[in-house]
């Protein structure tokens, strides 16, 4: 696995902590400028992300329940519908936006504070296509 540095200096447990899935662990997508930044990369909430389990919130699920294989496709269908609010975006709106590079990562909701979250692994980076219009 492809392992994203972010432990807070503070953080006792961090990179030691138990990478055992978890009903609760979840994806998200950043974009890509996120991982270079100081002094802890991805430290900002994603644009959009969903639990493992997609469209509803799997957090108090039975941990026997994760899975550490399998395949996640994500579409605006998949994301839930509390993860689509506030600061969060659809997919299409990030398209709309401008689209741009992202990268996934597959996080624990653990950690010393949100965010940064603690990053199980960074995926692919992936190109979004500018609908924007521009």
């Amino acid at each position: 696995r492809i392992w994203a540095e972010n432990c807070d200096a503070r953080d006792v447990n961090c990179p030691g902590f138990d990478l055992t899935p978890k009903p609760s662990d979840w994806i998200g997508f950043y974009p890509c400028e996120e991982k270079d930044t100081s002094p802890l990369n991805f430290q900002v909430e994603p644009t959009f992300w969903a639990y493992t389990c997609y469209e509803r919130s799997c957090f108090r699920d039975d941990p026997s329940t994760a899975t550490s294989v399998g395949t996640a496709p994500f579409s605006d269908k998949t994301i839930p519908a509390f993860a689509r609010q506030g600061i969060y975006k659809t997919i299409a709106q990030a398209e709309a936006m401008g689209g741009g590079c992202y990268i996934v990562l597959l996080n624990q909701i653990t950690g010393y504070s949100a965010a940064p979250y603690y990053n199980i692994c960074m995926g692919n980076e992936i190109m979004l296509p500018d609908k924007s219009g521009r």
